[in-house]
């Protein structure tokens, strides 16, 4: 497939990604010209741990798992990347070995993104620099909160401070929230350095104290004022383009304050 094939079909989708849509579009032309699709499995490995990569992933449809795996096998989950986010991109721009492992959780479907392209694009149209930095930003941000929860939180104030930071309520019931767990619970634990035991303890006390109900990985909650009261937690710090459960409209759900 040439530029201007991979343009017709990728200028689209990039359209559809928070943080191109603004762009101009000459400039979403040029990136549009330097990207590809690309379909994976469920468990398919899509990035290793030390492979160099010249670009960076969009998941358009599907989840992806990142994680570190130590000399003995054992995992630890860093992030579940849903659709409309990406990955990969410091590696990207550094040049530098790719320091997780990216697998698909599901069947996904993802764009990815050159640098070359990229870079040109930001040569010639400045204002396209700002999104990618603000990705890299909310990506750091997230980061050192997770950093942060893991060495000064409890299990308890771990569990609490995910759920107030991924539940979604409407305009007309803002204390409602509401949670889907973007993957198994041991892969969400693992993300929160907890065992899945650990996890489903502490949900499940949440759960007997009226504080939440728990359905598959559906998790409603009917007071977050309460929640968070008893939970001592600080509101939530969120992304600049919130998390939106699958098949919700961004009408109809947002980040909870």
């Amino acid at each position: 497939m040439n530029s201007d094939d991979r343009e017709k079909t990728c200028l689209p989708l990039l359209r559809t990604v928070p943080g191109f849509a603004g762009m101009p579009t000459e400039a979403l032309r040029c990136i549009a010209g330097g990207c590809h699709t690309r379909t994976a499995s469920r468990d398919q490995i899509l990035c290793e741990r030390g492979q160099i990569i010249d670009g960076f992933f969009v998941v358009l449809s599907g989840r992806i798992k990142l994680s570190v795996l130590s000399v003995d096998g054992a995992e630890r989950v860093i992030d579940v990347v849903l659709p409309g986010h990406t990955f990969a991109e410091a590696a990207a721009f550094l040049g530098s070995p790719c320091p997780l492992q990216a697998q698909a959780l599901t069947d996904s479907r993802l764009l990815f993104v050159g640098l070359t392209r990229l870079r040109t694009a930001i040569a010639r149209w400045p204002g396209v620099a700002l999104p990618m930095l603000t990705i890299l930003a909310a990506r750091t941000q997230r980061l050192l909160a997770d950093l942060e929860a893991c060495c000064l939180h409890s299990a308890a104030q771990r569990v609490t401070g995910f759920l107030l930071r991924e539940a979604r309520c409407t305009a007309a019931e803002p204390d409602r929230g509401m949670v889907r767990l973007p993957a198994a619970k041991t892969v969400v634990a693992s993300s929160l350095n907890l065992s899945a035991e650990t996890f489903s303890r502490e949900l499940h006390g949440l759960a007997r104290r009226g504080l939440l109900s728990i359905e598959r990985r559906e998790i409603r909650i009917p007071s977050l004022q309460r929640l968070r009261a008893l939970s001592g937690a600080e509101p939530p710090w969120s992304e600049p383009w919130a998390r939106l459960p699958l098949g919700l409209a961004v009408s109809d759900l947002h980040p909870c304050a």
